[in-house]
């Protein structure tokens, strides 16, 4: 495929014209932009918005390569994935209304009003919130320059730092205002080609029946094919990815961005569907592959796949790959992006910044989280195990503090060292463990840590006096 210039061409056009009509959109949205844009969409979101940029966002090149190659060797059972994602999503449903009431822009805004302002609290929280979208930029930058390395025969770094200065024009006109709309663009014509994609797949394999009949049940099976999955892999994806869901930025600011607060938890429920239903595709698709060649790697089931089609077919899976990556990588960036500008900038270095400044620091920045993600991505090429990894972390340090905080509010009990701590002993347990290789995966330790360590110096670290928050 890469060796013919024609095909080539075509396959960059259909990319550009698809970009094209997302940058557009981008820099039409983003005419008129405030610092309340940048962060949380100006709260002007709406629900049908939310819910296309939630999908898009958690897709990424781990739902095009990973994912289908998850539904290759474990057919249904792969689905799990996707319901852990929907899992954390409905249960930020519980505090979803309050979470939008109280006018938030990230998730340390939250543990300020929970635990009033610390400083090494904020640089620690905004540390571990960064976390996940930052991985998300790496992994998704990775899986372009691959697939699209096959696909053209273009180099791998020519490719990461070419989509991700594309990537930057989603987000500097006006940050998650543009993102958001960009995103819901992209969401919608992912559901298209998707499904396109999987009527093509199973026209190829000779219909459905037969494509099905192909597949042995140890394959498709559930839950037989956790096996072929790896029992120790799900069980992971348990403990890292719903916790992990529970305290990603890029899903919370699309809450706080909604413009009707009924709709809230709405947007959420409606967004976890999206997402099992993109998993459903995932499994099909990755059994479609599995029946016509069930001799793969899981790893290397859509890249076959893309050897098999004609090349107007390809040009439309190109669409396709650069909709569900381009999502993830804008959003990234809009997130981190947010937490270096709102919280660290405004909060510790000039409490006194104005509108202006605050616009100028959020594009230098963005560019800066940019090219540092370019760079790591360059050096460590592993797409999932930076996600995964990503997960565990930020869910081991922040989940218990976010939620507990929650939930005892109205006790004001907790302190802000008391969070500290637990933050340290999970994030320190979590990344202990995984260079240990331990069998049991590394985010139990973190969560457990960081859960026994908050209610530990829960005892030792009384409030001497009211904590600022609700009362």
């Amino acid at each position: 495929m890469s060796g013919n210039l024609g095909n080539v061409l075509i396959i960059v056009v259909s990319t550009l014209a698809v970009l094209s009509i997302a940058v557009g959109m981008s820099l039409y949205i983003g005419r008129k932009s405030t610092s309340s844009d940048w962060a949380v969409a100006g709260r002007s979101l709406p629900l049908y918005v939310v819910v296309g940029a939630q999908f898009a966002t958690a897709q990424g090149g781990g739902f095009l390569t990973a994912h289908v190659g998850n539904g290759y060797a474990g057919g249904w059972s792969a689905l799990t994935y996707g319901l852990f994602v929907a899992i954390g999503m409905w249960i930020i449903c519980i505090i979803a209304k309050w979470l939008r009431s109280q006018n938030f822009a990230t998730i340390p805004d939250i543990m300020d009003h929970l635990y009033g302002r610390n400083k090494l609290l904020l640089i620690l929280t905004s540390f571990l919130t960064m976390v996940v979208p930052f991985g998300w930029i790496i992994g998704n930058l990775i899986a372009f320059g691959k697939l699209y390395a096959d696909l053209t025969g273009i180099s791998v770094p020519v490719l990461i730092i070419a989509f991700s200065i594309i990537s930057l024009m989603l987000v500097l006109p006006a940050g998650l205002k543009t993102v958001a709309w960009t995103d819901f663009f992209f969401g919608c014509l992912m559901f298209v080609i998707c499904c396109a994609t999987l009527y093509f797949l199973f026209d190829m394999g000779g219909g459905y029946s037969e494509v099905m009949a192909r597949v042995p049940d140890k394959v498709k099976s559930f839950p037989e094919g956790m096996a072929s999955l790896g029992w120790s892999t799900v069980i992971l994806w348990f403990m890292a990815i719903i916790p992990g869901s529970l305290t990603n930025q890029m899903y919370f600011q699309r809450i706080f961005a909604v413009k009707d607060i009924s709709y809230v938890k709405m947007s959420l429920f409606i967004s976890g569907i999206t997402i099992i239903l993109s998993e459903i595709w995932a499994s099909l698709f990755g059994m479609g592959i599995y029946a016509m060649n069930p001799n793969l790697e899981r790893e290397m089931a859509a890249g076959w796949f893309l050897t098999q089609i004609p090349v107007w077919f390809l040009a439309i899976y190109a669409g396709l790959i650069v909709s569900a990556i381009m999502s993830t990588v804008a959003s990234g960036i809009q997130s981190v992006t947010v937490n270096a500008v709102n919280d660290v900038y405004k909060k510790l270095i000039n409490p006194e910044a104005t509108e202006k400044d605050l616009k100028i620091k959020s594009k230098i920045i963005s560019i800066v989280v940019c090219a540092l993600a370019v760079a790591i991505a360059l050096v460590y090429p592993r797409v999932l195990d930076i996600i995964v990894a990503t997960y565990a972390f930020s869910a081991a340090g922040l989940m218990f503090p976010i939620f507990a905080g929650i939930l005892l509010r109205h006790k004001r009990i907790i302190t802000a060292n008391a969070v500290i701590v637990s933050m340290f002993v999970g994030f320190g347990a979590c990344f202990i463990s995984m260079m240990m290789e331990t069998v049991i995966p590394y985010a139990i330790f973190g969560l457990v840590g960081s859960g026994l360590a908050l209610i530990v110096a829960t005892f030792i670290f009384k409030p001497k006096q009211p904590v600022s928050g609700e009362a």
